[in-house]
């Protein structure tokens, strides 16, 4: 939903979700609109400006063209709206990718600035920080390592995950201090294009969505306090005595369990060129010792349950055609 005009008379433009229409296409009275969600994703808050007079320093944000409501699930409400019963918080949590190998398992971005998971490999290109090996087992390629989804050294398989921490990102507060329970993720959604891969453990073994929309986006809930999603989740330690910053991505008071998973290409980019063709490009800039070299961008979006905390995380898969 979205307004097309905030001057005089408001007129709204509504969409129905997928799971909406579907009820709504039934006609048995099913349909009834029990909860929605608000969402601000055009609006930049960085152009409020203090140091103008009172009633202009939100003039700009006031005057920011407001988006048409789109069917897109994947471009809609990225950052939505959220609820704190707690009225006196000066910060709210984020999530934060982890950019030292320092902080626990996993590796940051690789140096073009996206994580690269690779569909097929051999054995010098996975040394790059921030590659992740893609392939199955059953995939083509020269001197394929064994296993759907493994670091370099078998023994630390973690590695190369992708690491996601949780908290309040300021030195304001210090970060020997507890995150309160209402500002602590123990539950995501995690979205991934479902035609490109899908998402799996760090040692792994490959998690199931939950559901896949009709523009092919899988939505995998991750819970912390299911055993079956134990392994995605790494426990960082409790802050010690000597420390002089944190133990964590996060710079003040940070959840001490940070998400943590992997990503396994599909099918149909190990086995086809077609959408690499389509929607890719060989213009890779990820390794220069290969002839031939197919990539294809795309993102990851994590959502916290709790908090509504939206992060979008460049993925690129790349395939090796001739060595």
């Amino acid at each position: 939903m979205a307004f097309l005009n905030n001057s005089g008379d408001i007129i709204l433009d509504a969409v129905l979700t997928d799971l909406g229409r579907k009820r709504l296409s039934q006609g048995d009275g099913s349909f009834e609109i029990s909860q929605f969600a608000l969402g601000d994703d055009e609006i930049d808050y960085s152009q409020y400006n203090i140091s103008t007079g009172s009633a202009y320093q939100d003039l700009d944000i006031l005057q920011t063209p407001v988006l048409e409501a789109i069917t897109d699930n994947i471009a809609s409400m990225k950052s939505k709206l959220v609820t704190y019963s707690n009225t006196s918080l000066l910060y709210l949590p984020i999530e934060k990718l982890q950019t030292s190998d320092a902080n626990g398992a996993g590796f940051a971005t690789s140096s073009i600035g996206t994580y690269v998971a690779l569909v097929n490999a051999d054995g010098d290109f996975g040394t790059n920080t921030g590659t992740t090996y893609g392939f199955s087992s059953r995939s083509p390629a020269k001197n394929l390592l064994p296993g759907n989804f493994l670091a370099r050294n078998t023994g630390d398989r973690t590695k190369n995950s992708i690491t996601i921490h949780q908290g309040l990102n300021t030195t304001q507060v210090s970060f020997t201090e507890n995150l309160a329970n209402d500002l602590t993720e123990t539950d995501y959604f995690v979205y991934l294009d479902n035609r490109l891969g899908t998402l799996v453990k760090p040692n792994g073994d490959t998690l199931q969505p939950a559901f896949i929309d009709d523009d092919n986006i899988a939505t995998y809930v991750i819970s912390q306090g299911n055993a079956v999603n134990a392994e995605n989740f790494v426990t960082i330690r409790d802050p010690a005595s000597t420390d002089t910053s944190s133990p964590s991505a996060i710079d003040g008071p940070y959840s001490r369990n940070a998400l943590r998973f992997s990503v396994f290409a599909s099918d149909n980019l190990a086995f086809s060129d077609f959408l690499f063709e389509k929607f890719g490009n060989t213009a890779d800039s990820t390794d220069g010792s290969y002839t031939t070299v197919y990539n294809i961008d795309t993102e990851v979006r994590v959502v916290g349950a709790k908090t509504g905390y939206s992060l979008s995380i460049p993925l690129r898969f790349v395939k090796i055609k001739s060595f």
